[in-house]
């Protein structure tokens, strides 16, 4: 790492003093990371991420346009062109819970190939990249002492809770890179637009209306419920259930509609995941 970057991270991390130990903390709020976007020291964008653990191996899951995010580059001291993502910068929980560490990891290896893994064979059309219609990737972590780290737990996809059109979820990201501290995520919320058993566009999908933000790509959805639920149309169960729906992949501002990988395939990309 340069020493460009280690300033560039310990400046981040002198941001973030903020002691987490005593504190009330929704479980889930611990299974989404802030993620920023670089191309070299040059921060581009930010997202949302979590983890997931397969047998001994650690991988940030987030959306694929993430690690493919470029911009045009502004610098009045070049002569133009793009900054395309090269390196991520993750926010993690410290182990004591007394604040937290920024980690950059790299998104290319020295040999300029992609670190980040993607489903081997998913895809929509003859002939396209592997993968590539699936907006969801897994990059190996590698640079993750002195973190807490929280597994997105994919379990709660089989959660039996009965949901529809307008019922409401919660997206659990950083919109505009904001948290309710460095890095404890937003909870927005955004009710079911599109029917859950059809695929939007044909792909895995559906829809949320939502006011949704950049930066909250990449974030889990889950539907908390307290109290009273419907778990089928003739039983009701009383108690606290959350149910994992997917990932929040992209929005149109204008429509106010967000679009969410279903849960089924987070489940496929990790079983790919070696």
């Amino acid at each position: 790492m340069s020493l460009t970057l280690v300033r560039f991270a310990l400046s981040l991390l002198l941001l973030c003093p903020i002691a987490l130990l005593g504190q009330q903390v929704d479980p889930l709020s611990l299974t989404s990371l802030k993620l920023l976007i670089l191309h070299d020291n040059v921060q581009i964008g930010s997202a949302t991420g979590t983890v997931l653990l397969k047998g001994s191996h650690h991988y940030l899951l987030t959306n694929r346009h993430v690690v493919l995010a470029c911009t045009e580059d502004k610098n009045a001291n070049n002569v133009g062109g793009w900054l395309c993502a090269n390196k991520l910068v993750i926010t993690y929980l410290r182990n004591d819970h007394h604040g937290w560490i920024p980690a950059i990891e790299d998104l290319y290896d020295a040999q300029n190939n992609k670190r980040w893994l993607e489903h081997p064979t998913l895809q929509t059309a003859a002939g396209s990249i592997p993968g590539s219609s699936i907006d969801l990737i897994a990059l190996p972590l590698t640079q993750t002492q002195g973190a807490d780290l929280v597994p997105l737990n994919l379990e709660l996809a089989g959660t039996q809770i009965l949901l529809g059109p307008s019922e409401s979820v919660s997206i659990v990201g950083f919109p505009l890179g904001l948290g309710a501290n460095e890095g404890l995520p937003l909870w927005k919320n955004g009710t079911i637009a599109s029917d859950l058993d059809v695929d939007y566009e044909g792909k895995e999908r559906f829809l949320l209306d939502t006011t949704s933000r950049a930066g909250m790509s990449g974030a889990p959805v889950y539907a908390k419920r307290t109290g009273s639920y419907s778990t089928a149309s003739t039983l009701i169960s009383v108690g606290n259930a959350t149910k994992f729906l997917g990932i929040y992949s992209e929005q149109s501002e204008r429509a106010e509609i967000g679009i969410v990988w279903k849960a089924i395939v987070v489940k496929r990309l990790y079983d790919s995941l070696p």
